[in-house]
């Protein structure tokens, strides 16, 4: 039965580029492609399936099967219903590729049981990687599994190489060799890779919320995160283990700490959704000081130690003036001086040392530059929308550039706020630009990565991720790094812009990464409150 199967796959199941046009999920063109979804949709070959799964599995119970989504539904609910019939004690869950943005937000659904063994099932397995989401989104609730059953096996050697990591069992029913297929046109191997060393998870995160929220912060050895429940966590950054943490005991649903922390002589600043500002020893995690400035702070601290100041967007409940910009003083928390907003302010600053200004994205859809030490206006350009997230200065250049809901990523004149171009996407851009070798580097809503000739301002790369691009671009180790929703991590080249890493964690990455000094560790975050040590491998 099983070689009718093998027959029928090679007849019906594999298609050729010259009959039809063929995209991987990265949009690039292939040359064939084995499609099993029929099979798994004809009751003659799930039947044959099925047998051969319970003759291989026959003595396992209580047992639960679970896969991802698109093509594993049908097969996952053909085994749980052939084994009730056969006795077993068995039952069924779905993993999603994206967690879910509406309902309960949920990535797994389906009532799965820990201390009962789990087998995945798949319809193919290439290079692991959505095996390894499933891996990462069952972590998320304590789960583990050492067995994956699927229907062919292409033994690539990123695959082979994932369950010897992890020690998986796989079971397959047929081997890529035991097909005749056209000719691949290979991609270029990628020539970095980064593993998973540790994670540190803080439940209670809001699922709906697929935005920048607190960006982890690596210093003298320890990553320092807030999460959606209100507390700022200390890590270890060599074991992931948990040195301390603060509970802001904040009463604002959902969004808990935001603000992204900041650290001068050894004090950790951040806001809190509570409305404080806070100050605390990051050695001990003990309170130094607080100002409870406003009622809510969604904004991240500018620290300038010559002005031993630190500056931040502020949100009031209020008819006028919702939001402002405020300075406060690094050692007591004293307001130095403060400008009021019309709007909720969640924008931050960036400082130009060169004019002493501080330039702060505004909810009231402008870019503005205040004397550091005074808050005095210096300049002011309009916008169509708000600016949420901070701008990027290059001194150099003379430039800052800044993006905002309207889609628009600004380039002005950093000393009087001329506008040198507008690059207009296609959705609301919330990050802050990489300005490097030239270029300018940002995500947008759109789904794309913009590259900008900072001579030209022309886009010379507009790149499709098939995911919002939220996550600020970092330079790392002489790379481009950032994150996609889809949970990718990525790595491209500042000169030529070819992509050398990717990596594939459970959740929406949102926020920049954090590093070592030397590059050889990555810290990233997702919007589910789950922190990733990713370490240098060896891919050759």
């Amino acid at each position: 039965m099983l070689n009718h199967l093998k027959n029928h796959i090679q007849a019906h199941c594999i298609h050729n580029a010259e009959d039809k046009p063929l995209r991987s999920s990265s949009s690039a063109s292939l040359n064939w492609l084995m499609d099993l979804r029929p099979v798994f949709l004809s009751p003659e070959w799930l039947n044959i399936i099925t047998d051969t799964f319970w003759q291989h599995y026959k003595s396992d119970e209580p047992l639960q099967i679970g896969g991802m989504e698109v093509a594993s539904i049908p097969l996952i609910t053909a085994l749980i219903i052939d084994g009730h019939k056969r006795g077993k004690n068995v039952s069924g869950f779905i993993i999603r590729k994206q967690r879910k943005t509406t309902g309960l937000g949920q990535r797994i659904e389906g009532n799965i049981q820990q201390n009962v063994k789990t087998i995945l099932v798949d319809d193919l397995i290439n290079s692991g990687a959505s095996l390894e989401q499933c891996r990462l989104a069952l972590l998320q609730e304590n789960i583990t599994f050492t067995d994956v059953f699927t229907v062919v096996d292409f033994e690539e050697n990123s695959g082979i190489a994932w369950k010897a990591q992890h020690g998986i069992a796989l079971y397959s029913l047929f081997k890529k060799k035991d097909f005749t297929l056209p000719a691949s046109k290979e991609a270029p191997p990628f020539t970095r890779g980064y593993g998973i060393t540790w994670r540190f998870y803080q439940k209670g995160a809001f699922p709906f919320h697929i935005v920048p929220k607190s960006t982890p912060l690596y210093h003298n050895g320890r990553i320092y995160m807030g999460t959606d429940d209100g507390i700022m966590h200390a890590i270890h950054g060599q074991t992931g283990e948990r040195i301390w943490q603060f509970d802001t005991k904040n009463s604002a649903k959902h969004k808990g700490i935001w603000s992204s922390p900041a650290i001068h002589n050894g004090k950790l600043y951040f806001g809190a959704y509570n409305g404080n500002v806070y100050c605390l020893d990051a050695k001990t995690g003990q309170k130094i000081w607080h100002n409870p400035a406003c009622e809510w702070i969604g904004s991240s601290p500018l620290i300038v130690p010559q002005h031993n100041a630190l500056y931040l967007g502020l949100e009031y409940e209020r008819s006028r003036a919702k939001g402002s910009n405020a300075a406060f003083n690094l050692d007591n928390g004293n307001r130095l001086w403060e400008t009021p907003q019309k709007k909720y302010q969640h924008g931050s600053a960036a400082y130009d040392h060169v004019h002493d200004t501080v330039i702060f994205g505004n909810a009231n859809h402008d870019v503005s530059a205040y004397n550091a030490k005074t808050g005095a206006l210096i300049w002011q350009h309009k916008t169509e929308r708000s600016i949420k997230y901070p701008p990027a200065i290059d001194t150099n250049l003379g430039i800052v550039a800044a993006t905002s809901f309207d889609g628009n990523i600004y380039i002005l004149n950093s000393k009087t706020g001329e506008r040198l171009a507008a690059i207009q996407t296609d959705d609301i851009c919330y990050s802050t630009p990489l300005l490097t070798h030239g270029k300018l580097f940002v995500g947008s809503g759109d789904k794309h990565m913009y590259v900008i000739d900072l001579r030209t301002f022309k886009v010379i790369l507009k790149h499709n991720h098939n995911a919002r691009v939220f996550s600020s671009p970092r330079l790392i180790d002489d790379y481009v790094v950032y994150g996609d929703a889809s949970g990718k991590l990525y790595h491209m080249h500042p000169e030529s812009l070819e992509f050398h890493a990717t990596t594939h964690l459970a959740d929406a990455i949102t926020n920049a990464a954090a590093h070592t000094p030397d590059g050889s560790r990555l810290y990233v975050s997702t919007h589910m409150n789950e922190l990733f040590a990713l370490d240098k491998i060896n891919l050759s």
